[in-house]
C-alpha cells in the first residue's frame, strides 16, 4: 500500500494514497466540522464548513473532497478558516428557523452544534425566508423544508443506500429545494419509507414521526442492539425514555448495516415492543376460558402437570418447541430444559423446516433480497442460525454434537449432572403426528405460532387438540394459544441481554433496553420452571448461560460477550 507523508497542524503523518484531508485529520484526532459529508456516502463538498488552508493553494478547499499529496501542509483552524466557517454558518441560518427550543432534533443537530462552537447567535444577512408547510401526511417521516440546508445527504442516501433515487434538487437559487420528482410529498411518491434519508439528515428537516413529542434527543438513552425482524442481523439504537422504547435510530458503527435500515426495523420495532395486545401476565384456562393468574400459580401448575404426565407416560411423552425469534441463550436453556430436566430429546423449532440452518436453504422458502446494494440470503426468522447452533434440534446438542455420540453426550452429562438420552427425539412434524396419535401428551412452545406456520394446519390443529396439556409462552395471544392450558407472557428482545446469530454466522450482542413488561425475562421463566421440577438453574444473567454453552461446544470456544462487544464474532 502506497503511503503519503503530509503535515496537518504541525504534525507529520503518513496515510494511504487516496485519503482525503478530512479523513487524514481524523486519524490524529483533529475534528473538522462537516454538514454534507458522511463516510457512507459519496462526497460532494457542498456545505463548505470543512474548509482548510493548504500551502500552495490559493483558496480554501473543502477537506472532504481534497485528496492528500506528498509534502502537503494543512492548517485546520487558522483565522481565515475560522472566519470562512463562521460566514458559511451565518449564511445558513439566514434562512433557517431559530426555533431550537422546540425542535425535535435539539441535542442532535450539527448546525446548532457548530453555531455554538463558533459563537454564531444570529445572521447579518437579512432577506426573504421560506415558509413551507410542514409535511406530515405519512405515518413515518416528518419533513420540514424550512430547516433544510440543501446538503444533499438525503438525496445520496436514497440513491446510494436504498437504490431508489426518489429525491433530487428542484428549482434554482434561493428557491432550490430537495423533493421527489414533480415536487410532490413523500406520501405521493414511490418512497418506501426506509428512513435512511432521516438517518443522515444533520438538522431537523427530516425526523421520525413516531418520536415526535416523546423526548428531545439529549433526553433519550441509546441502547445498541440487534434487530429481530430477519436474518440480516442489522444493528440499531433503541431510544429509551422513562422505561419505554420511543423509537429506533441508526448506529453508523454497525458492522453489518452501517446507518442503513429497512422500514420494519426502523419504524415497526417500537410498536411491537409496546403493542396494545402484549401479554403482561400469565393466563390459565379455567372452565374453557383463559383467565389471569400469578407467575407462581401458573408455573406451579405447569410443573405439576409435566411431572404427572412424565411419571405416567414417560419422558418422551413430552416435547419442547424452541424459537428462532429468541436469543441464543434462551434457545440453549430451553434445549437444556428438555434434555436435562424433562429427560427427552424431543426438541425442535419451526424455522428449521423452512430453512436449513448451516447455509443450505430450502428452495421452496428462500427469499433473495437486494439489500443495501448487495445480494443477501434472508431467512424468515432472525435467529434461525442461532437456534440450530444452540442445539434446538432433535438429534444434536449445542455446536452440532450428535446426541448419539457417547463422547459428546458424556461431556454434557458431566457438566449438567444428569444422564442424557442417546436417541434422537421427535422433529417438529413428528411431534404433531405423535400428538394426534396420542403418543405425545404435553408440549411447551416458546414464541411461535405453529397453527399459522407452514406445517400443515390440519395436522397441527389435530395434534394440539389431542394434547393433554399445552403451554405457550409468547408476546401476544395467537391461534396456537387458543389450544393452550397455560399461556405465559414472553419478553421481547428489548427486555433481555443475549446474542443473535445472523445468516452469515456473525454472533452479535442483544442488549437490554427496558425491564421485562411482564416482570420476567424468558431465561428466568425457564429457570424458575426448571427449579420447580427439581433441577435448579442458578444463572445470574445471560452471559453466564452463554459462557456455559461455549465451554461445551468447541465450535464457539473463545467466544465471549467482551470479544463480540463492538463487531460481533463470526464462526467458520
Amino acid at each position: 500500500m502506497e503511503l503519503v507523508k503530509l503535515t496537518i497542524d504541525g504534525q507529520e503523518i503518513q496515510v494511504p494514497a487516496g485519503t482525503t484531508v478530512l479523513d487524514a485529520a481524523e486519524t490524529i484526532g483533529v475534528h473538522i466540522p462537516r454538514l454534507c459529508y458522511d463516510p457512507s456516502l459519496s462526497s460532494v463538498g457542498a456545505c463548505r464548513i470543512c474548509v482548510v488552508e493548504i500551502d500552495g493553494i490559493r483558496n480554501l478547499p473543502a477537506s472532504c473532497v481534497t485528496t492528500v499529496t506528498p509534502g502537503m501542509v494543512v492548517r485546520t483552524s487558522t483565522p481565515a478558516v475560522i472566519e470562512a466557517r463562521k460566514t458559511n454558518l451565518e449564511l445558513l441560518i439566514a434562512n433557517h428557523p431559530l426555533d431550537c427550543l422546540t425542535c425535535e432534533k435539539l441535542g442532535d443537530c450539527r448546525l446548532a452544534e457548530y453555531c455554538y462552537l463558533y459563537g454564531i447567535k444570529g445572521s447579518p444577512f437579512l432577506g426573504d425566508k421560506h415558509s413551507y408547510p410542514l409535511e406530515d401526511n405519512n405515518p413515518f417521516i416528518v419533513r420540514d423544508l424550512n430547516k433544510c440546508i440543501i446538503c444533499g445527504k438525503c438525496i445520496r442516501a436514497c440513491a446510494e443506500i436504498t437504490g431508489k433515487s426518489i429525491l433530487d434538487f428542484a428549482y434554482r437559487g434561493f428557491n432550490t429545494k430537495v423533493t421527489p420528482f414533480g415536487d410532490i410529498s413523500y406520501a405521493e411518491s414511490d418512497c418506501i419509507f426506509c428512513g435512511n434519508c432521516v438517518s443522515v439528515c444533520p438538522v431537523g428537516a427530516l425526523t421520525e414521526k413516531q418520536m415526535w413529542g416523546k423526548g428531545r434527543r439529549f433526553e433519550l438513552k441509546k441502547v445498541r442492539t440487534t434487530c429481530t425482524f430477519c436474518g440480516a442481523g442489522c444493528n440499531f439504537n433503541l431510544n429509551v425514555k422513562d422505561g419505554k422504547v420511543v423509537g429506533v435510530t441508526s448506529d453508523p458503527d454497525s458492522p453489518v448495516n452501517g446507518r442503513a435500515l429497512c422500514i420494519r426495523g426502523r419504524f415497526a420495532t417500537r410498536d411491537f415492543i409496546h403493542g396494545d395486545q402484549r401479554l403482561k401476565m400469565p393466563l390459565i384456562r379455567k372452565e374453557g376460558k383463559l383467565v389471569p393468574a400469578s407467575w407462581d400459580e401458573a408455573l406451579d401448575l405447569v410443573a405439576e402437570r409435566f411431572k404427572e404426565i412424565r411419571e405416567v407416560h414417560g419422558a418422551d411423552s413430552l416435547a419442547v418447541v424452541s424459537s428462532a425469534r429468541c436469543t441464543n441463550e434462551e434457545n440453549y436453556l430451553l434445549q437444556k430444559f428438555a434434555r436435562a430436566v424433562l429427560g427427552t430429546n424431543n426438541v425442535d423449532y419451526y424455522a428449521r423446516t423452512c430453512h436449513a440452518a448451516r447455509g443450505c436453504e430450502d428452495s421452496t422458502c428462500e427469499q433473495i433480497a437486494l439489500e443495501f446494494n448487495h445480494i443477501t440470503l434472508l431467512r424468515c426468522q432472525n435467529n434461525t442460525q442461532g437456534a440450530s447452533d444452540m442445539g434446538a434440534l432433535a438429534g444434536s446438542l449445542p455446536g452440532y454434537q450428535r446426541v448419539s455420540d457417547q463422547g459428546a453426550r458424556s461431556k454434557f452429562e458431566s457438566a449438567w449432572g444428569v444422564s442424557l438420552p442417546g436417541v434422537s427425539g421427535l422433529t417438529i412434524q413428528e411431534m404433531f403426528a405423535k400428538a394426534k396419535d396420542g403418543a405425545l401428551r404435553a408440549m411447551f412452545i416458546l414464541s411461535d405460532d405453529p397453527v399459522n406456520d407452514d406445517l400443515g394446519s390440519e395436522l397441527v390443529r389435530s395434534g394440539l387438540d389431542k394434547l393433554e396439556f399445552l403451554v405457550v409462552q409468547d408476546l401476544f395471544l395467537s391461534e396456537t394459544t387458543e389450544y393452550a392450558d397455560v399461556v405465559l407472557p414472553a419478553a421481547s428482545f428489548a427486555e433481555t441481554d443475549g446474542t443473535f446469530t445472523n445468516t452469515r454466522r456473525r454472533v452479535q450482542r442483544v442488549r437490554k433496553a427496558i425491564d421485562p413488561l411482564a416482570g420476567k425475562a424468558n431465561w428466568q421463566v425457564i429457570s424458575d420452571l426448571s427449579a420447580r421440577l427439581g433441577y435448579p438453574m442458578n444463572y445470574l444473567n445471560p452471559e453466564q448461560i452463554y459462557a456455559e454453552m461455549t465451554s461445551l461446544a468447541p465450535l464457539f470456544s473463545g467466544f465471549t460477550y467482551a470479544k463480540m462487544e463492538a463487531q460481533g464474532l463470526q464462526w467458520p
